[in-house]
């Protein structure tokens, strides 16, 4: 026989006495008075055709049925109660989209004085080319070049890309003296056309023939992880691998030989509050100094094409 239309404003009512084991506690905690609470629960029994509950005196034990039932109604009212939140916490979520390295080693260790400033927004941080299906409200993007390029003006910079050539202390790499002596060892490059150390040849004055060969990482984080691990020399944004020189697990090379070769820019694509908070959040760490690692001196100047543009006009970006 078919149970009859299951009272779906009974299911709290049973789930609270299932758990706290008390009609009276389930009463107190829904609000209402012992006897609603013990109408309800009786309704959803009476709808089932079975008892979910053995009454003794004032206690209350669940019967097999009840047992079985009762996973299942923690687990919906667990996934409507997740989705009230987050349909209702929707202005105070905050999704954004940043390159992989940055997200890691840059932006993930300075939330924390968002989450300070902001400690009831829902933080999503989401990998560009990562497959959730979430729009981002904000979104980090990287643009090769000078930051001055008016081709090049969407979002506000908030980091500038000043790399450093740098290897793993103790090794023989780091015996380099000179731009030459460096392009004798081994060389890391991040991008399939070894575009950052094309344009740190250039400030040094050097072609870029490297003559031990090069190994090829698709991400910023893959070749800062293969020079931790001794690989050979790679090139990094400063700001990624201070901690790192200043912990001494890298040693920069070459420090007279710091360009800015491109930078980070910051889009709001949403005009919620938690955005635009997040956006001046950012913009203060641009303006106290937290932004950028400072080099030994002077931005060297930027000279070739912008490095979003790969030979073929396509996107290129640092990950």
């Amino acid at each position: 026989m078919r149970p009859r239309h299951v009272p779906l404003n009974a299911l709290p009512f049973f789930e609270a006495a299932a758990r706290l084991g008390s009609l009276t506690m389930a009463a107190a905690e829904l609000c209402v008075t012992p006897g609603a609470a013990s109408r309800q629960v009786k309704s959803l029994e009476a709808a089932l055709g079975v008892a979910l509950f053995r009454r003794r005196n004032n206690a209350i034990e669940l019967t097999d049925e009840g047992q079985a039932l009762l996973a299942y109604v923690t687990d919906a009212l667990g996934r409507i109660r997740t989705g009230s939140r987050m349909a209702a916490s929707r202005g105070s979520r905050l999704v954004v989209r940043a390159p992989l390295t940055l997200a890691q080693r840059w932006l993930i260790p300075r939330l924390g004085a968002f989450r300070q400033m902001h400690p009831g927004v829902d933080l999503w941080v989401k990998t560009i080319g990562s497959g959730a299906p979430v729009d981002p409200d904000v979104e980090i993007r990287y643009t090769r070049g000078d930051a001055a390029d008016p081709a090049h003006t969407q979002g506000r910079i908030i980091l500038h890309d000043r790399i450093a050539a740098v290897c793993r202390p103790g090794s023989r790499f780091g015996d380099a003296r000179t731009p030459a002596d460096l392009l004798q060892m081994p060389i890391l490059l991040d991008t399939f056309d070894g575009w950052s150390w094309q344009r740190w040849c250039d400030i040094a004055g050097i072609p870029f023939l490297p003559a031990k060969g090069t190994t090829t990482l698709d991400t910023d984080e893959a070749a800062i992880v293969a020079c931790l691990a001794g690989f050979g020399v790679a090139l990094a944004t400063s700001a990624f691998v201070a901690p790192l020189i200043a912990g001494g697990e890298l040693q920069p090379l070459c420090p007279q030989i710091h360009p800015v070769i491109g930078v980070y820019r910051a889009m709001a694509l949403s005009s919620s509050p938690t955005t635009l908070a997040f956006m001046a959040w950012l913009d203060g760490l641009e303006q106290r100094g937290l932004a950028d690692y400072p080099g030994p001196g002077p931005a060297a100047a930027v000279r070739g094409k912008p490095r979003d543009q790969a030979a073929s006009g396509s996107p290129v970006g640092r990950r």
